[in-house]
C-alpha cells in the first residue's frame, strides 16, 4: 500500500491561508490609500471592497477546490485562476494610475 507522505489537505490550507495574506494586504494597502494625501479616498475603498469580497467569497471555494482535487490525485492548477488575477492586478493599476493623474 502507498503510503502519503504528507497531508492532503495540508496543500490545500497553505493555498487558502495565502488568498487570506494577499487579501489582508491589499486591504491594509487600500487603507493607507484612503488616508493619504495624493489619491482620492475612493480609490483606496475600492481596494478594500474589492480585497475583502474576494477573500471572502473566492477563499473559501478555491480551498474547496484544492482540497478535492488533491485528494482525487488531480492537480489543483486552474486555468482560469493565472488569466483572471493578472486581468484584476492591470485593472487595479490602471485604477491607481488613473487616480494619480487625476490627482
Amino acid at each position: 500500500m502507498h503510503e502519503r507522505l504528507m497531508d492532503e489537505g495540508a496543500q490545500a490550507e497553505r493555498t487558502f491561508l495565502a488568498w487570506q495574506r494577499t487579501g489582508l494586504g491589499t486591504m491594509v494597502v487600500g487603507a493607507l490609500m484612503t488616508h493619504g494625501r495624493s489619491l482620492p479616498p475612493w480609490l483606496g475603498l475600492l481596494l478594500m471592497a474589492i480585497a475583502g469580497c474576494t477573500v471572502l467569497v473566492l477563499g473559501p471555494r478555491r480551498y474547496t477546490r484544492v482540497l478535492h482535487a488533491v485528494r482525487d490525485g488531480r492537480t489543483p492548477l486552474s486555468h482560469r485562476m493565472v488569466p483572471g488575477a493578472t486581468v484584476v492586478v492591470v485593472a487595479v493599476v490602471i485604477a491607481v494610475g488613473a487616480g494619480l493623474m487625476l490627482a
